[in-house]
């Protein structure tokens, strides 16, 4: 035996301390489902009396191994949480071979092969264990355990404490509580690869991320002139109603625990964001409803498109200002260079869209007059019949007094089915519309799902432009707008008797009526328009919970977005570093980016994939998901992995391509070799 286990060795090296554990050989027959070997009896007693573990039972193997496994289980929670699982638990592996036990649980959980099953064995050995119960009332500092029984104790028992708490003290302690809970999101149960058996620690911790936020925006105090409240929202306040977004929409596992909590969570944002909405319209009434001094979207336009440079312009329904701030956010981080902008602007009131997106228009806001007529209100421009309330006569407004050419005037969703026209002599201006924000959320469907595919649907379009030689997009809206549920609405009775226009925020009486509270003249100055205090409203509206029309910030004040590259960039390349032989079924490339300047600026970011294929049939045998080659960056790691059922021997000769995700273009290949054999299991 001692020839065995030294069998590389000199034998004037084995030493006189006799047989030596052999852990590896435990972790086969524990976690690889090994058939214990005679010739290895003894090293594997030894190993396994070294460990603490239960004497081996070679009639029944599979109840051996969850009685080890729930001897381990025990043993970890300990570790972990003494205070808990006491020193007297009987399953409690002795102070001897404790430590030997806990690296052999490590290398468990390490490795590729031997933990891909460790989940069910851990299923199987809770009922050993019993660790639940004396999770019960942990605090969310313990752990993470293997475990699965005991981590879920600790999981409900922190909702429910959090559950407990209400108002400000729920907010600050589920802030508090994030580096716990990103711990409790790495451990294993925290995977979502586990389906129905993962922990919801990841909801829990994106709802703490969304609280974290929410205090960070908040203003330190109250705001002394409606300047500073501006002020604060577009430099960051903004980030309130995007906290807000993410504790409303649907929780991704609609767990007991997790609805008891979303309650109070939710009535505490509410609160708080209703707070600072009031607080808005009393800074804005005490200092006489001044109009704040930012330009409309259609003064910001006309200015910049003073310069006959090709632009695109991209008009969008009812993108408030945190959208316009997150798409800046993620289209500079995708270019690895600041591309995008953001400038504030004021919308018309009531903040609607047929007055909005006549605003949008670039056109001086004084050339501008608003009227009701039997209800309703058109916009037209000095010295023109047009009614711009009307899109179909704001389409015609471009083409006949802007030079835009019909088809120049595209949706967003023409962009992504066919090929957007270049810039050309007499196209030097696109205008592109989309309404899929102010769909969802008349559909109520926004505040449901967040606004993650609207952004996603826009930086495609992006690029998309960029890529068909427009290198200046703008993009402005008519309005924002607010959330608010129709089980806590707020109904104030009007200010004056018999308004022409009625809406949920706002109303409209002739501008010779007076009246107090928020209210501010209509285009042209022709209509006093009434506005409601925070989010109240005229009249109810239903079940609807996402409307607009009133002069909150969120709904007044909105974005315009420049997005420009130089002329002369063109986007990066690419070189792949060699890699002679392919070892694993998860190689992975490193790719160095090549800039076409010196300046980062002057290059363009671009998406590929790497394949690895076999040279001869070309058949993709590894493939990546999309990489970001951004001209910020030297080098880029990619991770492939093998296609499911892709077989290959060894020593097959591979064609390693680097592919422009966009094109199929190849932008780079090398050889190599597959040095290991996929069997296409």
């Amino acid at each position: 035996m001692l020839a065995r286990q030294g069998f590389e060795q000199d034998p004037a090296e084995w030493g006189g301390g006799g047989l030596q554990p052999d852990m590896a050989l435990l972790l086969e027959v524990l976690a690889g489902g090994a058939e214990p070997a005679a010739e290895h009896g003894l090293i594997l007693e030894l190993t396994i009396e070294q460990a603490g573990l239960p004497a081996l039972d070679t009639h029944n193997l599979p109840g051996w191994r969850a009685r080890s496994l729930a001897r381990l289980l025990v043993t970890q929670a300990h570790e972990a949480a003494p205070d808990l699982v006491p020193a007297t638990h009987e399953l409690l592996i002795a102070v001897p071979q404790r430590a030997f036990a806990l690296e052999l649980l490590d290398r468990w959980t390490d490795s590729l092969r031997l933990s891909k099953h460790l989940p069910e064995a851990i299923l199987e050995a809770d009922r050993i264990a019993e660790l639940a119960p004396q999770m019960r009332g942990a605090s969310v500092d313990r752990g993470p355990f293997l475990s699965h029984a005991a981590e879920w104790a600790v999981f409900a028992a922190v909702c429910t404490q959090l559950a407990q708490k209400s108002g400000r003290a729920l907010l600050e302690t589920l802030a508090a509580s994030g580096p716990d809970l990103e711990r409790h999101a790495r451990g294993l149960w925290g995977s979502d690869s586990h389906g129905r058996q993962a922990i919801a620690w990841d909801e829990l911790l994106r709802l703490s991320r969304a609280v974290e936020m929410l205090l960070e925006a908040s203003p330190e105090s109250r705001w002394a002139t409606p300047a500073a409240a501006i002020e604060w929202y577009v430099s960051g306040g903004w980030r309130v109603d995007q906290a807000g977004e993410a504790l409303l929409r649907n929780l991704t596992q609609p767990l007991p625990e997790l609805l008891a909590l979303i309650i109070p969570l939710r009535a505490a944002y509410r609160a708080r964001w209703e707070g600072l909405m009031i607080q808005w319209s009393e800074v804005w009434v005490q200092a006489g409803y001044p109009l704040p001094p930012l330009p409309t979207a259609g003064e910001w336009l006309s200015e910049i498109l003073q310069s006959r440079r090709a632009t695109a312009i991209l008009i969008v329904d009812a993108f408030r200002y945190p959208l316009a701030a997150l798409l800046a956010q993620r289209l500079n981080r995708r270019e690895g260079a600041e591309r995008t902008s953001v400038h504030p602007a004021r919308a018309p009131l009531p903040s609607i869209t047929p007055l909005g997106m006549a605003a949008a228009l670039p056109i001086a806001e004084s050339e501008l007059r608003a009227d009701v007529v039997d209800g309703k209100w058109q916009l037209r421009q000095t010295g023109l019949d047009e009614n711009l309330s009307i899109a179909a006569r704001r389409r015609g407004w471009w083409q006949h007094h802007a030079g835009v050419p019909e088809e120049a005037l595209l949706t967003v969703a023409d962009t992504q089915a066919r090929t957007i026209p270049p810039p050309a002599q007499a196209r030097t201006r696109l205008v592109i519309y989309d309404d899929a924000i102010d769909r969802l959320g008349h559909d109520d469907e926004l505040e449901a799902m967040g606004s993650d595919v609207v952004l996603d649907r826009y930086l495609t379009a992006i690029e998309r432009l960029r890529d068909a030689g427009w290198r200046r997009v703008l993009i402005v809206t008519d309005h924002g707008y607010i959330h608010w549920p129709s089980s806590e609405e707020r109904n104030v009775a009007p200010p004056a008797p018999d308004p022409a226009y009625v809406s949920r925020r706002a109303l409209a009486y002739p501008a010779a009526v007076t009246f107090d509270g928020p209210q501010a003249l209509a285009l042209g100055g022709a209509w006093r328009v009434a506005l409601p205090r925070g989010a109240a409203s005229f009249r109810a509206y239903g079940g609807l919970g996402y409307f607009h029309g009133g002069a909150s910030l969120q709904e007044w004040i909105i974005p315009c977005v420049r997005i420009e590259w130089p002329l002369e960039a063109r986007s990066v390349e690419v070189q792949i570093e060699p890699l002679p032989n392919v070892l694993s079924q998860r190689p992975r490339l490193t790719l160095r980016v090549l800039r076409s300047s010196l300046f980062i600026e002057e290059s363009i970011a671009r998406e590929v994939e790497g394949l690895i294929r076999a040279a001869g049939p070309r058949t993709i045998l590894f493939r990546s998901t999309e990489v970001q080659l951004t001209p910020d960056q030297e080098q880029v790691g990619v991770a492939l992995r093998a296609v499911e059922g892709a077989v290959a021997a060894r020593g097959t000769p591979l064609r390693i391509e680097v592919r422009d995700l966009r094109t199929e273009e190849v932008l780079a290949a090398a050889e190599s070799t597959l040095m290991t054999e996929l069997t296409g299991w």
